[in-house]
């Protein structure tokens, strides 16, 4: 739809999750944190964040982005002219997660992309409360499926989860954010993935 930043576009995009209907749930007991000492089970976060969509050099949409609900899996979204398209998901936690709690983070999605092309996946960590914003970036991974020798049309999505491994010592204690993005190559640079996440899962160190 055409807006005031293009013919044909937007500037940005945010996707919401489609909203759910309303259930009652039981308070959940109060914790100073995540993964304390003396926890062993992982601890499995459902991704109910919202998507960015930009484009360079803008790193995060600007105040008149469109906003709408819905799903990558579905959603038709690419660049209007020869600027790529940089798609990442947002997670707030509603506490922080020490690092030297954490050994690893376990990233579950789902992907239903049927355009050939490599694509990546980072992950970064980061304490939103700190005002000096500090980050940590874990490695980087491909996605499996993506891969020449992997990849096919799709009639069923593939369900493939990616491991990072979080160093014990880093320039940030502890985190409450998690940022995934997505990074294909050229031949997918223009038009945004088809790819959700669908939970984290984080491993007591």
């Amino acid at each position: 739809q055409p807006s005031s930043h293009g013919l044909g576009g937007y500037e940005s995009l945010i996707l919401w999750p489609i909203p759910q209907k309303k259930q009652i749930y039981a308070p959940l007991p109060v914790r100073e944190s995540f993964l304390a000492p003396g926890t062993t089970r992982p601890l499995i976060i459902p991704f109910d964040g919202p998507y960015w969509y930009v484009q360079p050099p803008d790193k995060r949409p600007g105040r008149a982005a469109h906003q709408a609900h819905g799903t990558p899996l579905g959603a038709e979204i690419e660049s209007n002219n020869s600027v790529p398209v940089v798609m990442e998901a947002h997670q707030t936690l509603g506490s922080a997660i020490p690092i030297a709690r954490c050994r690893e983070i376990q990233v579950a999605i789902e992907n239903r992309d049927n355009r050939a092309g490599i694509i990546a996946m980072a992950v970064m960590l980061s304490e939103a409360a700190s005002p000096e914003k500090p980050a940590l970036y874990l490695d980087q991974k491909t996605i499996v499926s993506t891969e020449p020798s992997h990849f096919n049309v799709k009639s069923v999505p593939v369900f493939e989860t990616l491991r990072f491994s979080v160093p014990a010592s880093a320039r940030i204690r502890k985190f409450n954010e998690i940022t995934v993005m997505l990074l294909p190559d050229l031949e997918h640079a223009l038009v945004a993935p088809k790819i959700a996440i669908q939970q984290f899962q984080l491993l007591p160190r």
